[in-house]
């Protein structure tokens, strides 16, 4: 069981630090750029705050499970419009870019990165901001 903390500790910590939103899909609408420029995630531990210059919009913790394929989240939100939800969701590294996609009523957890027209389904690509 060490090697399992060991591997969701790691995990957990290519979470850590400060992303931007690239693109976000929803409902298989593309979100305009403009809506999502100047929008931040921080993740620090387990817990994220997505931010719009100094400005918080929401609060959340993830829980993550690397072990499962595609890699699984749980977010709970804390804080903001949708605090107490649970949405459901896979997520995926690749480098510096950090692909996520969750049911946003946490009814199902998707099984591919894709937001079909009518669904309350999301994706969202992030970039790593280098210090």
């Amino acid at each position: 069981m060490a090697g399992d903390k060991a591997d969701l500790e790691k995990e957990v910590k290519k979470f850590q630090g400060t992303w931007t939103i690239e693109s976000s899909v929803s409902g298989g609408m593309e979100v305009p750029a403009d809506a999502l420029k100047g929008l931040i995630v921080i993740f620090e531990d387990d817990k994220h705050t997505v931010k719009a210059g100094d400005k918080v919009i929401q609060v959340g913790t993830q829980k993550i499970d690397p072990s499962k394929s595609p890699k699984a989240i749980d977010v709970t939100m804390t804080e903001g419009p949708n605090k107490g939800a649970v949405m459901l969701g896979i997520y995926e590294f690749d480098g510096d870019t950090l692909k996520a996609c969750f049911d946003a009523e946490g009814k199902k957890r998707p099984t591919e990165f894709k937001s079909a027209s009518g669904s309350t389904n999301f994706v969202n690509v992030h970039k790593r901001v280098k210090k």
